[in-house]
């Protein structure tokens, strides 16, 4: 058999030979059925030449006829030997995880020579349809050819496209072989090895445009022609615009290939022999010998493949590697848990349900404090919960600012005019009555009840979602246990609902008698006012026109001087009109007071409430659910104890697995 790499050189086949090697072994591992892998699928339309590619490709006379003759995916896994060497392979079934558990004979078969690998194959096929209701199989062959004269490459023969049922077949197989070519289609690291029929209209292919749909930019996608013996005459040059990618252009380009006829088949051509008519076919062709010879041949379609998949394995290991640890980060904790197999012992099963108990309390402590470094909490973002109380924390604030009036508007001065009027007493001029102060504070108090309420309810409901999916993921294996423990949280919390109320209740009326022992609130006095000042000095600044003019000397002397002017007698009216003995200046002052006053108490209120939480919630939540689940576990008779750590069968199963 002549080989089909003669060009491949050396150096090539050095390069090549480790990057399939180790897609192979990854394959080999059952890698593929988590983990797409880069390989080559060969798609087409019924009888467009798919088996004969593979063929021509590998020395593998596989099954020939009309009609759906691929009924399974084949995977065809070739691996160049050192001359001299024989030609072996094996053929064997591999199941998709749905189907592993039952079914066709799964035994790797060794074959001697290409001409028994053909009836292997068929019987193969024949035992993974024979119970299938549409007569294929989402299960595929595995062919490992080893020989001196095979390229180094992995190819996928998948069943022909199916367009319209035949007689005795059932109309659903139609869309469950789209089903099947699809799911390797969307594989981003599948290439599609399109194969089309250069006798038929290139246009009416379904596959380039299903290759169109979900490879846009053309990455990974590359056609082959077959069939260009049947081209008629005066069709030639329309092949030769798909050939030279004219028509139907793709970013990979095309490659023609001329297989043996069924007349040369009958007639028993060899492989070799076959190649040499091939060369001789395009070499004489009085059109298609004036193409690019680089896209001709068997030969070449080797050398284009080979290189194709290798770049593609070579962009996406990087990637691959990543996913690869992360996999087997993951099946370690699993691993992990399941591997916890419950003793048998009572001394025992009391021994390992207080270390749970300890082991949990400790992340549920880690979890309150803040310390994600390792485990679970740093893996499970949504089981942190110091940080999601203090978001929750941080939006009180927000909301409670919310509430604030605005003191500055024409309305409220205009409101607070009134209500200082309707509650006037014997008060000397300037002075207002104090109980108008601690009735605005009380009415005001009100509005923070509902954002205060909102965060309690918050955290609790945190801490019971917390608490108990984080026993969950400490101990999936045993739901009966985590039941008991969620139990114990929820009782926790419901006792402690009126704690916080009380806590809560008590931080109001501390802000209904308005109160401060130090300077903070005339410190906060002194912050309006300058703000306010603020604001009226850039009006009048703004009015006065400040570093406008260009003038010098006397002139600018002279604009100085009005400016001075300008400035006193603004700013004069403005404080006298909001500092002196007037109606004006008391709503001024106390509007100016009562600002200051509701920046503390909300301030002062959100600090005690977030307080009361981290003191009668947080701080003591991990010490006494140990304390609670130490308790219960003690009184439970060695009966009940077996029954916290009674498994579900999956998790047996998965662990005998």
């Amino acid at each position: 058999m002549a080989s089909t790499t003669a060009d491949l050189t050396a150096a090539h086949e050095q390069n090549v030979r480790p990057w399939l090697d180790l897609i192979d072994t990854l394959r080999a591992q059952g890698v593929h059925e988590d983990l797409p892998l880069p390989q080559i699928a060969v798609m087409g339309d019924q009888s467009s030449g798919k088996s004969s590619v593979l063929e021509a490709l590998s020395g593998v006379p596989f099954p020939r006829g009309t009609g759906l003759v691929t009924r399974c995916p084949t995977q065809l896994l070739m691996k160049r030997s050192a001359p001299g060497t024989s030609w072996k392979a094996t053929a064997s079934i591999s199941r998709s995880q749905a189907n592993r558990r039952g079914g066709a004979d799964t035994q790797t078969r060794s074959v001697a020579s290409p001409g028994q690998l053909t009836d292997v194959i068929v019987k193969l096929t024949d035992a993974l349809t024979a119970s299938q209701p549409y007569g294929f199989s989402q299960d595929a062959i595995v062919i490992h050819v080893t020989a001196p004269d095979v390229p180094d490459l992995t190819l996928i023969d998948l069943p022909g496209i199916v367009r319209t049922s035949t007689s005795g077949q059932d109309s659903s197989v139609i869309q469950e072989v789209n089903n099947l070519i699809n799911s390797y289609l969307i594989q981003e690291r599948t290439i599609i090895l399109a194969v089309l029929p250069a006798n038929q209209d290139i246009a009416t292919c379904d596959i380039l445009e299903r290759a169109a749909q979900v490879d846009p930019t053309g990455e990974r996608t590359i056609g082959v022609l077959t069939k260009p013996d049947l081209v008629g005459p005066g069709s030639e040059d329309e092949v030769i615009a798909v050939l030279n990618n004219v028509s139907k252009p793709l970013k990979l380009g095309y490659v023609m290939v001329k297989n043996r006829t069924q007349k040369e088949l009958a007639d028993g051509q060899s492989l070799s022999d076959a190649k040499e008519t091939e060369a001789k076919f395009f070499a004489d062709h009085a059109i298609f010998s004036r193409s690019n010879p680089l896209n001709l041949g068997v030969a070449n379609l080797t050398i284009r493949l080979t290189d194709l998949l290798v770049r593609r394995i070579k962009t996406v290991l990087p990637v691959m590697k990543f996913e690869v640890q992360e996999m087997q980060a993951e099946a370690g904790r699993q691993l992990t848990l399941i591997g916890r197999e419950a003793p048998t012992a009572p001394l025992e099963r009391m021994n390992m349900l207080m270390k749970l108990v300890a082991e949990y309390c400790a992340l549920l402590r880690n979890a309150v404090r803040g310390d994600y470094r390792a485990g679970i909490l740093a893996d499970k973002p949504n089981l942190r919960l110091r940080t999601i109380a203090d978001k929750t924390f941080r939006i009180l604030g927000d909301k409670i600012r919310e509430t604030q009036p605005d003191f500055d508007s024409p309305a409220f001065s205009t409101t607070l005019e009134a209500e200082i009027r309707g509650l006037r007493g014997r008060e000397l001029p300037g002075l207002v009555n104090s109980y108008f102060f601690y009735s605005f504070m009380v009415t005001k108090l009100e509005d923070w009840r509902e954002p205060v309420d909102t965060a309690r309810q918050e955290v609790f409901d945190t801490v019971n979602a917390i608490g108990a999916n984080l026993f969950r993921e400490l101990c999936p294996q045993y739901p009966y246990l985590a039941n008991c423990v969620a139990t114990v949280l929820k009782g926790w919390v419901e006792r402690h609902v009126p704690v916080m109320e009380t806590r809560i209740e008590e931080a109001f009326k501390q802000e209904e008698d308005p109160f401060v022992s130090t300077n903070e609130l005339s410190d906060e006095i002194v912050r309006v006012r300058a703000e306010r000042f603020d604001r009226a000095l850039n009006v009048v600044v703004k009015a006065a026109g400040e570093g406008s003019s260009k003038k010098k000397g006397a002139a600018a002397v002279e604009e100085l001087d009005a400016f001075k002017n300008h400035m006193s007698e603004h700013l004069g009216q403005w404080y006298m009109a909001n500092h002196g003995v007037s109606a004006a200046a008391l709503i001024e002052d106390m509007r100016t007071v009562l600002t200051a006053y509701w920046r503390l108490s909300a301030k002062r209120l959100t600090e005690n409430v977030c307080m009361s939480v981290e003191a009668h919630v947080l701080t003591r939540l991990s010490d006494d659910i140990e304390s609670e689940l130490l308790s219960v576990m003690q009184i439970k008779t060695p009966e009940l104890v077996a029954e916290l750590f009674h498994e579900p069968s999956e998790v047996t199963d998965e662990r005998q697995i």
